[in-house]
């Protein structure tokens, strides 16, 4: 089963490289795949449900993507046509304002969103980078300073896709501005932004068909075990109020488990690794993550699976504000929904 799941999750690492009309020879020489190579990719994108193919396009060989409905890989407890099907998008933590964000990767999940016709995307919290005056360090780590020019930059810059809502917490950066000046990051956001729906302050509550969703961004540091934290979490929940997922941001850990009936989620990143961070010798993951969930009238869950579009550092840009000075914010104004 390990081999399997590590095959899986090689194959949806490399998939993301293949980009929609992009030169066969072009990603050969990115990755440096020789044909053969390249012919068993294909062989294991098929097997793993990737809909990929290689057509000649105007003399070029190219890869040709296409969006579909994935069926199935655990058979549910009733027909699938009887229960209700929602894809939800998660990301967390992108730090708007310091110099290692990463824009375009969040532009990158939004777009794989938008292909895969998700409508809905949840933020898990720390949206800025936000102000603090005891980390002396944190001035020269932004090249966003201060509630006008981080909440401006939200409102001009976070992806905009017609027809697409993303729904999100603040969490202890985000807060920071408050407690310098009573600043709600929240307020100037939604009124300006009615695609960003604010849902509370490090918690918030998300359901679709009965089913009950938690955002979390809590505090303190992170544990030696991925999963500590989040078990004590789900411990504490009150057994007649517990969400049937649990997403958490914070610790940029991206992991994925099943306790006490409580499907959770460790969202991971999407700025890359701090000064802070280094020297607290904290591990820092980046991506984001594809909800698939089948549940029935009653809500109860009948197949989960959380898909992990996940990132390294080749694709980080380490240059200091080049997110804000290459890359343009992501709007599309026709759907497909």
């Amino acid at each position: 089963m390990a081999d399997i799941d590590t095959t899986r999750e090689y194959v949806n690492k490399v998939y993301r490289y293949m980009k929609h009309n992009m030169s066969v020879e072009t990603f050969m020489e990115k990755l440096h795949y020789n044909r053969n190579e390249l012919n068993a990719l294909m062989e294991l994108c098929r097997i793993y449900g990737k809909d990929i193919s290689m057509e000649v396009e105007d003399g070029t060989l190219v890869f040709k993507r296409k969006t579909v409905k994935k069926n199935l890989i655990q058979k549910p407890s009733r027909n699938a046509e009887e229960l209700n099907h929602n894809e939800i998008c998660v990301v967390s933590d992108t730090h708007f304002g310091n110099i290692h964000q990463q824009l375009h990767l969040l532009n990158e999940i939004y777009e794989e969103a938008y292909k895969r016709g998700i409508k809905t995307v949840l933020h898990i919290g720390d949206v800025v980078d936000g102000n603090y005056p005891n980390r002396p360090e944190s001035p020269r780590q932004q090249f966003l300073h201060g509630f006008d020019e981080q909440a401006g930059y939200v409102v001009d810059m976070y992806p905009e896709i017609n027809g697409m809502t993303t729904y999100y917490i603040l969490g202890s950066h985000d807060e920071t501005h408050y407690k310098n000046g009573q600043a709600t990051v929240n307020s100037w956001i939604s009124r300006v932004r009615k695609d960003l729906v604010y849902l509370g302050q490090d918690t918030g509550e998300f359901s679709f068909d009965g089913v009950k969703v938690l955002l979390d961004h809590p505090g303190g540091g992170s544990s030696k075990s991925v999963s500590y934290n989040p078990q004590q979490r789900i411990e504490k929940l009150e057994s007649h109020n517990k969400p049937k997922i649990l997403l958490i941001g914070h610790y940029h850990k991206s992991y994925t488990f099943l306790y006490r009936n409580v499907q959770c989620v460790l969202t991971p990143a999407l700025c890359d690794i701090t000064q802070f961070q280094t020297k607290k010798g904290l591990s820092n993951a980046l991506g984001g993550y594809f909800l698939d969930v089948y549940s029935d009238k009653k809500g109860h869950i009948q197949y989960f699976e959380a898909e992990e579009m996940a990132f390294d550092h080749r694709d980080v840009w380490d240059e200091a504000g080049k997110d804000m000075k290459k890359v343009r914010k992501l709007e599309i104004k026709d759907s497909i929904y």
